[in-house]
């Protein structure tokens, strides 16, 4: 069976896809897609990779051609396959409803608005990230063209609209409460369990991995180091000790990747470290 994965090295969907190959021990043909947002080429808005998804998002999975899109979905089918390693990822000796529950919860799905869930509240901590790689890479021409040709409106828009502006703070404090939230449920479920989410190693682990990550992009990785979340530091160090967050999350950030973090925050933590850290508190209080 031969497995081809359309993905790009800082999606956090397509992170999430690519632990989910190494835990299973699945090898597969890599075709890393140059995004419209932090490349000119816009490979994702071309002929070719919108036959495969029309949406122009990644990661989409071609397994035997059959096409497999949406981060989740991908996972479950990889999950149905044998790999080199005895791993399964949605364990049936796990309470079934928390896992569907968290595994949802923490995936950037499309048509769910930012802030709503967890999954949805990290990427708007990237937008400064964001909004600094459409300002460097993209052209005024290249802007309005990914606007006019984004199958996704909203997304072609926004990417419009962070060319001439910078929209990142207020979008991020939106979801000051539900990353705060968030992470108060997670410490807690992790009182009561161990060593993983769920005990055991699955998807919503892969998920968390991810996100937590995401959260170390944009300097914000000390809030999961507070007083408040000692469960959690224990379960990030964990996590980060699995072979797979290496290999299908730091191999794949090159010199543009870390250039563009560098350039961006330097060695400051995020502004949005101090408020968060101090909801967490008077939660927990």
């Amino acid at each position: 069976m031969k497995l081809k994965l359309y993905h790009a090295r800082w999606s956090l969907c397509s992170q999430m896809v690519r632990v989910a190959m190494e835990e299973k021990g699945l090898s597969y043909e890599s075709n890393l897609i140059k995004l419209c947002d932090q490349y000119s080429e816009g490979e994702n808005l071309s002929p070719e990779y919108l036959a495969i998804n029309p949406k122009g998002i990644v990661p989409s999975l071609d397994l035997d051609g059959e096409i497999v899109t949406e981060s989740t979905n991908i996972i479950k089918k990889l999950n149905s396959l044998s790999g080199e390693n005895d791993m399964d990822l949605w364990p049936a000796d796990v309470d079934q409803e928390k896992l569907n529950v968290w595994v949802e919860d923490t995936t950037l799905t499309d048509g769910v608005p930012l802030g709503k869930t967890l999954g949805t509240a990290i990427p708007p901590f990237s937008l400064i990230l964001i909004n600094f790689m459409v300002k460097k890479y993209l052209s005024i021409f290249q802007a309005f063209k990914v606007f006019w040709k984004h199958p996704l409106r909203e997304r072609g828009r926004f990417f419009l609209v962070m060319k001439f502006f910078n929209i990142q703070k207020p979008v991020a404090v939106r979801c000051h409460k539900v990353l705060a939230k968030s992470l108060i449920e997670i410490e807690r479920n992790l009182e009561n369990s161990g060593p993983y989410f769920l005990g055991k190693f699955s998807h919503i682990d892969i998920n968390l991995m991810c996100c937590f990550h995401r959260l170390t992009d944009v300097k914000l990785d000390k809030i999961l180091e507070i007083e408040e979340l000692p469960n959690i530091k224990k379960y990030w160090e964990l996590l980060k000790s699995r072979e797979s967050y290496k290999k299908g999350i730091l191999d794949f950030f090159g010199e543009k990747e870390n250039g563009d973090i560098e350039s961006v925050f330097g060695k400051k933590d995020s502004m949005h470290l101090e408020p968060l850290a101090k909801m967490i508190k008077n939660y927990k209080s």
